[in-house]
């Protein structure tokens, strides 16, 4: 059991660390890549669930759930290269729209407690513009707003892989 654990933590260390380099270096042709990188990751985690179900059934001859999550596994990363290219395209103008309205209401909110305090909320009303600035670029801008968004994603992606090493190392023994 304790193997299998540390064999999911260096599967999820790998793909974090790969999936995080080609993000940050190539966002732009590392899609795709990344999509299949996705779709082989879930893959590999549902045979090894299928494969820890089928010794877990032999060893004490119970049913398990690791059999069914194993075969969704599979099912999903058949998904994923069919549906992830319609999510990716619908993303930043929705995201948009949503920091948009979220502007707009810290803004009415922000003005709203002025009336109550007699304190004019200078961090707020700053906050809400932003927020309102990015929902406009993110409207107006989707390709490179995704793409700055998604380096940042790749960067917390690194960040996860190496904290799957320290948590390796610290729960060894």
């Amino acid at each position: 059991m304790v193997k299998q654990f540390q064999l999911y933590r260096w599967l999820r260390f790998v793909f974090l660390l790969v999936t995080g380099i080609l993000i940050v270096i190539e966002p732009i042709r590392s899609l795709n890549i990344i999509i299949y990188l996705v779709s082989g990751y879930i893959a590999i985690y549902g045979i090894l669930s299928i494969m820890d179900g089928i010794g877990i059934r032999k060893k004490t001859g119970d049913t398990n759930i690791a059999i069914g999550l194993g075969v969704g596994a599979l099912i999903l990363a058949a998904a994923i290269p069919i549906v992830a290219r319609l999510i990716v395209v619908l993303v930043p103008p929705v995201l948009g729209i949503i920091l948009l309205v979220n502007g707009i209401n810290q803004f009415r909110d922000s003005h709203e407690t002025k009336k109550q305090v007699n304190i004019t909320p200078w961090l707020d009303y700053f906050y809400s513009a932003l927020l309102m600035i990015a929902g406009v670029m993110f409207i107006l801008q989707p390709p490179k707003m995704i793409i700055f968004v998604y380096q940042l994603f790749g960067i917390g992606l690194i960040l996860l892989a190496f904290f799957e090493i320290v948590n390796s190392r610290l729960y060894r023994n």
